[in-house]
């Protein structure tokens, strides 16, 4: 067995985990060595077989791919135990003792401008979290549960909680405010807007930085982070200074399930008793957030939440039904009408300050972003106008996945233009990495 040291990122979701296992240099400050992935889906999901997987990257172990028996519960109670003991069956290199930090990702830090230590005495702070579950209901409870779970299974290593909102705090007062007169009530958080997808905003920006070969304190880029749960954000020198999510992760952009930006007062139109409580196990959520979260969308429009489903419905019809197809079609009309109106809105702003040469590129990632060619050439086109142009070519190979950051744009197209694979587990490791010193 080696002397090694470990750490554990883990991202919590609402029905799976993905993590990931680096080892520790035992040299201070060289990068760490991603040696496993991780994940188990089909959490607290009655009926569905759970599913672990653990893929050594190193071949210092077994891969392993299981189901557990059909109608089995596993919650987050139960979920961290399970994890480390299919990876130390798989290796004889890792044991309890030697995964000394854990950093989980926490959708929603409120006001945080840094990442918190817990441990199993400080449970102040893990009960902030819960509060702010009012915000993320269906990621920070669950991140919750499975941070105590680590406490209780690992009682001696260091948990650091790496924040979405962190790199969303450079945000600019008049772009965070909100024009509403004060809370009647004492709320948890200041009323503004937060901002989320923001451990994959600071991967991507590295990404480019790297590729590029400039400091990230001198990138500028609008990214289109694009999944079943979408955003944009507009990087100017390093730095957020707006982006497309709100108080919570509803605002901005229609999603698989949410329906992004609407007129606040529909709800109380469409919901009947919109402020009762939803019935969520566990979670505090009203009938109108759980509508408007979990029921809307992709979902409402075309009666799926798959993306890759609705532009084959629309660009096949003879794949579905007349109607199916027109469904799909509106839907794809209406992501996209929402999605060029705020990158449009992004370079603009970015041209007015740096120019159009001072700007980095234009960025797509997530599921969406990262696969879909059709999509990425539909929007360059659209923006034509601004001068951008996607090689053809290029555009196919990019959704291979061979490379991190993959330059689409044509050689004549006036921006650079990106699909880039994000990686928020490590920039956890990396954030517990720099707040220890390691």
């Amino acid at each position: 067995m080696s002397s090694s040291t470990y750490i554990l990122a883990i991202n919590c979701g609402s029905s799976s985990i993905k993590s990931k296992l680096y080892r520790i240099s035992e040299t201070k400050g060289q990068p760490l060595t991603p040696v496993a992935e991780a994940s188990v889906k089909g959490i607290a999901a009655k009926g569905q077989k759970i599913k672990i997987k653990v893929e050594w990257l190193n071949k210092s172990g077994n891969d392993v791919s299981e189901e557990g028996e059909e109608g089995d519960v596993v919650d987050y109670q139960t979920l961290v135990p399970l994890l480390l003991d299919t990876i130390k069956k798989s290796s004889q290199d890792v044991e309890d003792d030697q995964i000394k930090y854990i950093s989980h990702r926490i959708v929603h830090g409120g006001p945080h401008k840094e990442p918190i230590l817990i441990d199993r005495d400080h449970e102040d702070g893990l009960s902030e979290m819960d509060i702010l579950s009012e915000f993320a209901p269906l990621h920070n409870h669950s991140a919750v549960l499975a941070i105590r779970s680590c406490l209780k299974a690992l009682p001696n290593h260091e948990s650091l909680l790496a924040f979405d909102t962190l790199f969303h705090q450079t945000l600019p007062e008049e772009v965070y405010t909100y024009a509403i007169p004060p809370a009647d009530q004492e709320t948890p958080i200041p009323l503004r807007k937060y901002g989320f997808h923001g451990l994959s905003y600071r991967s991507i920006l590295e990404s480019i930085a790297k590729k590029t070969g400039k400091p990230k304190e001198e990138v500028s880029i609008v990214v289109a982070h694009l999944g079943s749960g979408g955003s944009c954000c507009m990087i100017r020198n390093g730095e957020s200074q707006d982006t497309t999510m709100g108080l919570t992760p509803l605002e901005g952009l229609v999603g698989g399930t949410r329906s992004g930006t609407i007129d606040p007062t529909l709800v109380f139109h469409l919901v009947e008793n919109c402020s009762e409580d939803a019935g969520l196990d566990g979670i505090k959520v009203t009938k109108a957030e759980a509508t408007l979260n979990k029921n809307s969308g992709f979902t409402a429009l075309a009666g799926t939440n798959d993306f890759g489903l609705i532009t084959k419905k629309m660009l096949d019809p003879s794949s579905c039904s007349k109607e199916d197809s027109k469904a799909a079609t509106l839907a794809y009309k209406v992501y996209t009408d929402r999605l060029l109106c705020y990158l449009t809105f992004y370079l603009s702003k970015l041209f007015e300050t740096e120019g159009i040469d001072g700007v980095d590129g234009l960025v797509f990632s997530g599921g969406i972003g990262e696969k879909s060619v059709f999509l990425r050439k539909d929007v360059s086109q659209r923006l034509g106008w601004i001068g951008l142009s996607v090689d053809d070519n290029l555009n196919e190979q990019a959704s291979a996945g061979k490379e991190v950051a993959f330059k689409i744009s044509s050689e004549s197209s006036k921006l650079p233009i990106w699909v880039v694979q994000t990686d928020e587990e490590e920039v956890c490791a990396k954030m517990v990495q720099e707040f220890f010193n390691l």
